[in-house]
């Protein structure tokens, strides 16, 4: 199978939060691009589904103050069950706001860095 993907992901457990029709539902992730992000949460979400995501960017694993969250609508676009029971999603960005595009552009810059150095 060729992997179609526009942008390069990176490997990043940061947390998340998805919002479906009110209830918010914490998460973390897998991976993350400039155009989307797969989120392992506790319950089963539908696929074609649109939502509300908040990325908890962070620097080494720690909140940054000088990082705020990313928030953006996502449609999800696949749905992954776990063997422990919770579901890997996932979630294709929306437009991101100007903001927020720049925000995670700088996150993944910093990923890659990361990833050159190890």
């Amino acid at each position: 199978m060729d992997n179609r993907r526009k942008h390069r992901r990176f490997t990043a457990a940061i947390a998340a939060e998805v919002e479906v029709d009110g209830e918010l539902l914490e998460g973390e992730t897998h991976d993350v691009s400039a155009s989307g992000v797969s989120v392992l949460i506790e319950e089963s979400i539908e696929e074609g589904l649109r939502l509300s995501v908040t990325l908890l960017l962070t620097e080494d694993g720690i909140e940054s103050a000088d990082l705020e969250s990313v928030t953006t609508q996502a449609t999800v676009m696949w749905v992954a069950p776990t063997d422990r029971g919770a579901c890997m999603v996932g979630l294709r960005f929306a437009a991101l706001p100007p903001r927020d595009s720049v925000r995670l552009q700088h996150f993944l810059a910093a990923l890659a860095e990361n990833h050159r150095a190890s």
